[in-house]
């Protein structure tokens, strides 16, 4: 069923309907929550009170074609919020690496990414980014945003969007082996995005 429909039913009380929404952004949304605060726990915490704030406000969303950045607006600052409230906790989630994390890479061609030693490495690398950088990386590598998108979430420029993917970019490949940046191109991924994007 379409999304916006999805969302009238919503508005219009129909219980079920919330329920549905929810399972079309679900996998992406926990896989989103789980990179911003680097623990399983933390990411379960971060969405439940997602849902919770958008069950009360989703009558206050007037056009249902912006549901995927009103939705993910409210995931980054729930998730940077907690995540900075549970700063102390934050070392990465070893004994949690499951299916979630090898599953929120984005595909590539081919199979450059089928290690789970290279997915993790890959995903180390962007953890270690600050909030406000993993947070474009993950939106618009993970979420396959678009720029205009990911400044509608974040609340910024679109000017510094694009700086801060820049930046972030240049510490990824400081970061990463030649190797792995080669194997796992965000250049590459930013150029073809680019242009499908107009």
């Amino acid at each position: 069923m379409d999304t916006q429909e999805i969302i009238k039913r919503c508005q219009r009380g129909e219980k079920d309907a919330f329920k549905e929404l929810l399972s079309t952004i679900e996998k992406d949304a926990l896989a989103t929550a789980y990179l911003i605060s680097g623990t399983r726990g933390i990411a379960e915490d971060i969405l439940q009170e997602t849902y919770i704030k958008c069950f009360k406000d989703i009558n206050k969303l007037k056009n249902p074609e912006a549901f995927k950045v009103w939705f993910f607006k409210i995931l980054v600052r729930t998730g940077w919020a907690m995540t900075k409230k549970h700063s102390y906790l934050i070392p990465m989630d070893i004994s949690n690496h499951d299916e979630l994390l090898l599953n929120s890479l984005p595909p590539l061609q081919e199979d450059a990414l089928d290690t789970y030693e290279t997915k993790y490495i890959v995903q180390k690398a962007v953890n270690n980014l600050s909030i406000n950088l993993k947070t474009i990386v993950i939106l618009y590598y993970f979420n396959d945003m678009s720029i205009e998108e990911i400044a509608k979430v974040v609340g910024c420029l679109k000017a510094t969007v694009k700086s801060r993917l820049f930046y972030a970019r240049s510490l990824l490949k400081k970061e990463l082996s030649d190797d792995f940046y080669l194997e796992y191109d965000f250049e590459k991924i930013s150029e073809r995005k680019c242009s499908e994007n107009g």
